[in-house]
């Protein structure tokens, strides 16, 4: 257990010891300013909530037995009411149905998922006897709060005579397999009434995993992060000078490599980096140097045949096939199969099935994946992803459908939504598509090609904020826990 306060929470700590705490209610800036002015506060926060809110404030409370009055004050929070709410928690306690007795505010409930399957009316009970409650609502003056404070001080209170009441540690469920089988079992009646339960989006194949120089790669949506893979050297790169002899900024390069290293260990999200060459030479160089600027797996791209190959060859001759991923293979083209098997089996690869129809991109990867079945042996499943207006977001769904149905992991080069819109669609220009790479997290999809790599910073934000949501409701619907490291521990969904 980490130390006090054990809940986290919009609160300063000042002095633990003290006796006394304040709640601001719906005044946001208070806390800060009575933090800097006294130092006879233990905790000082606002609260907008008359139910997660309040059960963060009850345990903080019954974890430290030093504090044995709570001010309530600050401005009225409409429809929540969270200041009258504690009061009548004080007066009144909860009912068989965790509902806060004569609470004004919208949903008053403090449920045992507030408190990790604990009994809230114990921490209740605790509130109860432990603290003192001063009504001062709608008092926002510093000066006068600092007064209450100074006075109530003065009583020379003691610290209550039981040992704390420590908030449970989450019990931590890995396993989706027993998650899900529990889940259904006790919510039986309702399934029985034919009321589907689970997340529709929630896989129910049996699911391949890859194990790539310690990143997995396939997983259950919400089990392991989605993998993060910014693009390099592309066409139109400004780091490139010379895209035939492959030369470019290497600084800058570096530089641009780096920071998505940053960020990947920052949100705990996985990354590759994907490089795009025009020649042979062009494509092995840049592998070359991204082998040596970080430890990230490397996606090799070309639209020529002979590059793809050649740089392939270089990776394993060096010891990096294991990881490189080859991208892709788009169709039964029987000279790319003659050509991988003089260089020997492919380790991973990327399989391209694209069409616009769902059907057609079925009948294409059956037919690929039987072609590949002795020179590639961990396929990765890319449907394709069209331009805005041509069924881009079907691509969404094909990839969701193919690793459900087929087991594969699946990638997705989402940010072909928009970047192929021309500046001749002035309307679709001025629209903000940032939204689009939360899309491969919420389907599920393993790898995410998001696009120039200089764009690290905004969707690693973007990303890791959507993958702790995911998390989150797997969490609270089926008690199932990503597993580490992921976005959700990284911003403290997980604390325990």
């Amino acid at each position: 257990m980490s130390k006090w306060p054990f809940i986290a929470g919009d609160y300063f700590v000042v002095n633990e010891k003290s006796a006394i705490a304040v709640v601001t209610c719906g005044s946001y800036e208070l806390p800060k300013e009575l933090a800097k002015l006294s130092n006879k506060i233990a905790i000082v926060g606002f609260c907008e909530t008359e139910n997660d809110g309040i059960a963060k404030i009850l345990q903080n409370l019954a974890s430290n037995p030093h504090i044995r009055i709570l001010i309530i004050c600050g401005e009225r929070v409409v429809g929540h009411e969270p200041g009258q709410t504690i009061i009548s928690l004080y007066n009144n306690g909860i009912d068989k149905n965790y509902r806060i007795i004569g609470s004004e505010g919208t949903i008053p409930i403090l449920h045992p998922n507030y408190f990790h399957g604990d009994d809230p009316s114990k921490f209740v009970k605790r509130f109860q006897r432990q603290i003192k409650v001063i009504d001062a609502r709608g008092e926002t003056n510093v000066e006068k709060i600092i007064s209450f404070i100074n006075e109530l001080n003065e009583q020379n209170l003691f610290p209550f005579p039981e040992d704390p009441i420590l908030p449970l540690r989450p019990k931590v469920e890995y396993d989706w397999d027993t998650g899900i089988k529990r889940f259904l079992d006790e919510n039986r009646l309702y399934f029985n009434k034919g009321i589907r339960l689970l997340n529709p989006l929630i896989f129910t194949g049996r699911l391949k995993v890859y194990d790539m120089a310690g990143i997995k790669i396939g997983r259950q949506r919400g089990e392991y992060p989605i993998i993060l893979a910014g693009t390099i050297f592309y066409r139109g790169d400004k780091l490139v000078s010379n895209h035939r002899e492959g030369f470019f900024d290497k600084t800058k390069a570096e530089e641009q490599i780096r920071k998505q290293d940053e960020n990947s260990l920052k949100y705990q999200l996985p990354a590759m980096v994907h490089i795009v060459g025009e020649t042979p030479e062009a494509l092995t160089k840049y592998l070359l140097f991204v082998a040596d600027s970080t430890d990230s797996p490397i996606i090799i791209d070309s639209p020529i045949l002979e590059s793809r190959i050649e740089a392939m060859s270089v990776a394993k001759d060096i010891g990096l096939d294991k990881r490189v991923i080859y991208n892709s293979v788009i169709s039964v083209d029987r000279r790319e199969k003659t050509l991988i098997n003089e260089i020997g089996t492919i380790e991973y690869s990327i399989v391209l099935p694209f069409d616009v129809k769902l059907t057609s991109r079925i009948n294409r990867l059956e037919e690929i994946m039987e072609f590949i079945r002795d020179i590639i042996k961990y396929p990765i499943i890319d449907p394709g992803v069209s331009i805005l207006g041509e069924g881009s977001l079907s691509a969404l769904h094909a990839a969701w459908l193919l690793k459900n149905y087929y087991g594969y992991p699946v990638c997705i080069g989402i940010h072909n939504l928009q970047s192929r819109i021309t500046e001749s669609r002035k309307e679709l220009k001025e629209l903000d598509f940032s939204f689009d790479y939360t899309f491969p997290s919420i389907y599920g999809i393993d790898i995410n090609l998001y696009g120039p790599i200089k764009n690290t910073d905004s969707i690693f934000q973007e990303v890791a904020a959507v993958e702790a949501a995911i998390a989150d409701e797997n969490v609270n619907t089926i008690g199932v826990f990503p597993k580490p490291p992921h976005p959700y521990y990284a911003v403290n969904l997980g604390r325990e």
